[in-house]
């Protein structure tokens, strides 16, 4: 209930925003009768049925600020649309230093196009408009979310029966650069990564190179010629694969997103040697759901002990490349912003965090892939029963990957289930790290769907909005 009460929150904001944008809101005038000379405000800005034919219905702009996002239908031609606009008396309008007349100039918006207001008095205001063609109902709730949480950029993927049926992005990969994003720019994943790691440790599984009751620490276990027999808590010996897959492993401390000095500066391995070595367990293996990081980055591990690669190129050459439809952005992450991969956004955290705080190369297998929307719809399509695609695993690996946790019956092995406020939902997966906010899903009509936006605010249900807006795209189709 209370999630659907902020959902409800949502979209009377989506409309507030809307209905100014259509109105233009107050103008800026010292008295009813008098002018202000100085406002130099775009009051509002649309797109009428009017002055732009073959358009089908008026396309409000949403305001966020000095920037203007708006969508118009596929048909029209960006490139000769006529902008209507609300500016105050005696002031003007242009773009690139040409004048612009309300429903009258048509304008080139395929690009980011600059609105220049000069108010009477001759002080200048610029604007930025973001226009694209797509679904508008589609696009005015994502603009309303990218309002309402400050999101510079938010990606989206849509498919139906195993087949894209929308993809979209919207706003700046990097703001300071005013680099619009497409829907080929990778977004880091937080704990979406999860999902990969866990589809990595099924394949080894089906493919019998181990098993899920394997014990993972210790001598004779997995990981025992990589990180020795020197361990704090003999519990941990016990610790098995299924048991960090759904986190019952007993551990309670994060070594690798907690924040925790003992561990910074160290590597993956000395990060795990040093947590054996001098930690203990908060709970008996296999009793308590207790989310944590640890587990996966050993199940990264696992993964290259097993296999003999490294974890990355396990992913793309046993996962990613058998997709009939090639996977070409997935891929680790970078801690560096300098080192971001030329298709790859920026992150902007809030509420005083650090973007680039989390060493996503060490957290690779728990929180440190990166990927493109659309490209994360086809590795969905490989593990969701669907026949059209082939699935990259059996029926019966995929309802062991899928079952619910005895112990924590909204958790299976690496993704979330059961989730009690969308019941369409048959599997699904967020991520919380600074500065991104992800969320994909599997529907029970096989309408999956993605979204990635590259920050995160603390103090407005940024997760609660995303998941309802998710849930709003996919029942659309």
């Amino acid at each position: 209930m209370l999630l659907k009460l902020k959902h409800y929150f949502l979209i009377l904001l989506s409309l507030s925003i809307f209905l100014v944008g259509c109105s233009g809101g107050d103008d800026d005038t010292t008295s009813e009768n008098q002018v202000n000379p100085n406002d130099n405000s775009l009051k509002s800005l649309s797109f009428t049925k009017a002055d732009n034919p073959g358009l089908t219905m008026n396309c409000a702009a949403v305001q966020n600020d000095n920037l203007f996002y708006v969508t118009l239908p596929d048909e029209i031609d960006l490139t000769k649309a006529v902008p209507s606009f609300i500016i105050a008396e005696e002031a003007t309008a242009s773009v690139n230093g040409k004048s612009l007349v309300s429903g009258q100039t048509a304008v080139d918006f395929s690009n980011t196009t600059k609105i220049t207001v000069t108010s009477k008095s001759g002080l200048t205001r610029t604007y930025t408009v973001l226009a694209k063609n797509g679904n508008t109902r589609i696009d005015n709730m994502v603009y309303s979310f990218m309002v309402k949480h400050k999101a510079p950029a938010v990606s989206l993927a849509l498919s139906k029966d195993e087949s894209l049926v929308y993809k979209a992005a919207y706003g700046f990969a990097d703001v300071a650069k005013e680099e619009r994003v497409t829907s080929d720019y990778m977004f880091r994943l937080a704990s979406m990564s999860k999902q990969h790691t866990a589809i990595a440790i099924m394949k080894l599984y089906e493919e019998g190179k181990l098993d899920l009751e394997d014990r993972v620490f210790g001598k004779d276990a997995i990981l025992g010629e990589m990180l020795g027999d020197e361990i704090r808590d003999s519990r941990a010996r016990y610790i098995t694969v299924r048991q960090l897959l759904d986190h019952t492993s007993g551990y309670s401390v994060d070594c690798i997103f907690g924040g925790l000095s003992r561990y910074s500066g160290k590597s993956l391995k000395e990060r795990m040697l040093y947590m054996l070595a001098n930690e203990s367990l908060a709970n008996e293996p296999g009793t308590v759901h207790s989310y944590n990081n640890f587990g996966f980055s050993a199940l990264g591990l696992v993964i290259e002990a097993v296999s003999g690669k490294d974890y990355e190129t396990f992913l793309k050459e046993e996962i990613y490349s058998k997709s009939e439809d090639p996977i070409t952005n997935i891929r680790g992450g970078k801690n560096d912003p300098s080192d971001r991969f030329k298709n790859e956004v920026s992150y902007y955290a809030q509420g005083g965090k650090d973007a680039y705080g989390n060493n996503v190369e060490v957290g690779i297998a728990a929180g440190g892939i990166i990927a493109s929307a659309p490209d994360l719809m086809k590795l969905m399509s490989m593990v969701d029963y669907a026949p059209k695609v082939p699935d990259l695993l059996k029926s019966a690996i995929l309802d062991e990957m899928y079952e619910p946790s005895k112990v924590r019956n909204r958790y299976a092995l690496g993704w979330r289930v059961n989730y009690p406020d969308i019941p369409s939902w048959e599997a699904y997966h967020g991520g919380t790290l600074a500065g991104v906010c992800p969320i994909w899903a599997r529907s029970d009509d096989n309408v999956n769907g993605v979204i990635l936006c590259n920050t995160r605010s603390y103090d407005m249900d940024i997760d609660d909005d995303l998941w309802e807006m998710l849930e709003d795209i996919q029942d659309m189709f």
